[in-house]
């Protein structure tokens, strides 16, 4: 019986010695590093000159962005029926509001494959902090089809007033 006393004493008190703050004390914890900027792999101005900055994920970065961001989730489903793309933008010294345009082009049909322009997306969106990277989606009611996809895609940092409610996506079928 007293080794069984004893054995129920040692494992209370190293319990009682592996949480104590003086040991948790001795672990500094590591400073994250700060983020490349500009960020790489993002596209510019040839010049420099207007410190913004754009790139079309991966698919794998944009199912990782998805993951975290549970109001993109929502829009991307449309994208099972229509064809859409995806943005993401940044600022050197932030944006009051984003403007971004594309072209949905595609094979004319299953049998003839000239590309052909489908129609234009203008998608609309508030605004982002100096060197904040947002992601855009681009949802357009264009039916998905055969290798549709959203190309020339520009984006434009805005600083006025916008001039309608944000967000907001246009879609105009082109012929």
């Amino acid at each position: 019986m007293i080794k069984s006393k004893k054995l129920a004493l040692a494992l209370a008190f190293g319990l009682a010695l592996t949480i104590t703050p003086a040991t948790a004390a001795t672990k500094s914890p590591t400073p994250k590093p700060s983020p490349k900027w500009p960020p790489a792999g993002y596209k510019t101005d040839p010049l420099g000159e207007t410190k913004l900055y754009m790139k079309v994920p991966t698919a794998k970065e944009v199912v990782g962005i998805l993951s975290t961001r549970s109001a993109l989730t929502a829009q991307v489903k449309a994208c099972k029926k229509f064809t859409c793309g995806a943005v993401f933008v940044a600022s050197e010294n932030g944006c009051r509001w984003w403007e971004i345009t594309g072209e949905v082009i595609g094979a004319t049909s299953a049998v003839n494959r000239t590309l052909k322009t489908f129609g234009k997306i203008t998608t609309a969106v508030s605004k982002s902090d100096p060197r904040q990277i947002i992601t855009i989606l681009l949802v357009t009611t264009e039916p998905i089809g055969s290798g549709h996809i959203i190309s020339n895609i520009k984006a434009d940092c805005n600083q006025g007033e916008p001039s309608g409610p944000l967000p907001f996506t246009e879609y105009k079928a082109v012929g």
